[in-house]
């Protein structure tokens, strides 16, 4: 091969890496829309669901950032799901949920601490309760995800 064939192949596949490598970035800026001022507000308020338990409580200052399932008690099964988050630290979170839940009536089954803390807890009427609460942006804001399945209601 000669040498000016080597250097043309070689600038043209210099300048096709370059075009694919950027080609995404330019896509990207140039779909990506702007938001108007007004959506960059905080996210509003979200409900609990119908029935959620009044026993479980929130740490002071937490944001409910989702909140799913519930049914009224007369449907056969209830489970719900709540995710929030709250400018605290992993360690004063897991406090909180575990002082709440032994003071609210629920027994604390298991405590696993890892990546994220898994607290599992049960009382009459529930068929499977966790709280799992981690430091998912460490950025000083802890999220916690909340996870109840309620047992069918006596006939």
């Amino acid at each position: 091969m000669t040498r000016s064939v080597f250097d043309r192949r070689f600038l043209l596949t210099a300048l096709a890496i370059g075009a694919v490598s950027s080609m995404p970035a330019c896509i990207a800026g140039a779909d990506a829309p702007t938001l108007p001022v007004d959506e960059l507000a905080e996210p509003q308020n979200i409900s609990l669901p119908e029935g959620f338990p009044e026993t479980i409580n929130f740490p002071a200052g937490s944001r409910i950032v989702s909140a799913s399932g519930g049914q009224p008690p007369e449907y056969a099964s209830r489970s719900y799901q709540v995710d929030g988050q709250v400018s605290d630290t992993v360690d004063s979170v897991v406090a909180f949920f575990t002082a709440m839940i032994e003071k609210n009536g629920y027994e604390i089954l298991e405590v696993e601490k890892g990546n994220a803390t898994l607290i599992r807890f049960d009382t009459i009427g529930l068929d499977d309760a966790s709280i799992m609460v981690m430091d998912m942006f460490g950025d000083g804001t802890t999220s916690f995800s909340i996870s109840m399945i309620m047992d069918p209601e006596p006939e």
